[in-house]
């Protein structure tokens, strides 16, 4: 009887411990979130149209490429939605009903598990962003 409960004493503090470690995922997940904080547009720091139009296109591109996993996409799909709908006067006129309609869709896709969805609504946003950066400026 005291044998198990010696070793019961000894498994409690290291089931703590490797508890208290954190998954790997969840320490991606941070470390992509931090980053992404750290760019214009968040946590209070602003962004000019220009650097809102090319974190939103970034955003997207990570998205389309089908690399993420469904919590990194949510993240980042969390930030493109924020940065857009925070910045939405930074972005041409033109395709701004387009664009907020890619990101729900986007949305839409991830709520269903549909990743190709989500990968189709991001590269949407990425080619609408890429038409109106090459094309030229109305002035």
């Amino acid at each position: 009887m005291a044998r198990q409960t010696a070793c019961w004493m000894l498994a409690l503090p290291l089931a703590l411990v490797v508890t208290a470690c954190g998954s790997p995922q969840a320490e991606q997940e941070t470390n992509s979130e931090a980053t992404t904080l750290d760019q214009p547009g968040f946590e209070g720091r602003p962004a000019t149209a220009a650097e809102a139009q090319s974190e939103a296109a970034t955003l997207a591109g990570r998205l389309a490429s089908g690399e993420l996993n469904s919590s990194e996409a949510a993240v980042a799909l969390e930030d493109l939605d924020r940065l857009v709908n925070d910045n939405i006067v930074d972005f041409p006129e033109s395709i701004r009903p387009g664009l907020t309609q890619d990101i729900q869709s986007a949305h839409t896709a991830l709520e269903s598990n549909d990743m190709e969805g989500l990968q189709e609504a991001a590269g949407s946003v990425r080619n609408r962003l890429s038409a109106t950066a090459s094309a030229p400026a109305a002035g």
